[in-house]
């Protein structure tokens, strides 16, 4: 069983391979057929198997320069955990702050098996440049 050392030293990779665009520690930290919905949708498959969620990876960093994750408070519920975070993305269009949350479910062994993050681009603060297209949010019914 995974003790709360082994989630945070987990956690404490996941953010750093984030901030460091490091896809060789990101691949460590995925369980065998792990899952991640960045976010989770109705209609769209999320990633499965590490080389899928390392490709997802990718194209979140292939827009931005620099993620910083500043994390606020951190649930702990067995092998479940819930992470509050402020975002903050470095762009060339400019630099965005945004509210996160992650649900992660880990494996006995430490590592994640499922990450679900969830966010709302409505919430989303321009500290410098323009909005990006693709942080437009979609209108609600």
């Amino acid at each position: 069983m995974a003790t709360n050392a082994d989630i945070d030293a987990t956690l404490e990779r996941y953010y750093a391979a984030w901030t460091h665009d490091d896809p060789a520690l990101y691949r460590t930290i995925w369980a065998d057929g792990a899952v991640f919905a960045d976010p989770p949708t109705d209609g769209e498959l999320p990633a499965t198997g590490v080389e899928e969620i390392v490709a997802a990876m990718a194209a979140v960093q292939a827009r931005a320069t620099a993620i910083h994750y500043d994390r606020r408070t951190t649930w702990y519920c067995g092998h479940s955990v819930a992470v509050h975070s402020l975002v903050t993305l470095t762009m060339a269009e400019g630099t965005a702050e945004m509210p996160l949350l992650h649900v992660f479910r880990f494996a006995d062994d430490g590592r994640i098996r499922r990450l679900e993050a969830f966010f709302d681009l409505s919430l989303v603060t321009m500290v410098a440049g323009e909005r990006p297209a693709w942080m437009v949010p979609a209108p609600r019914d």
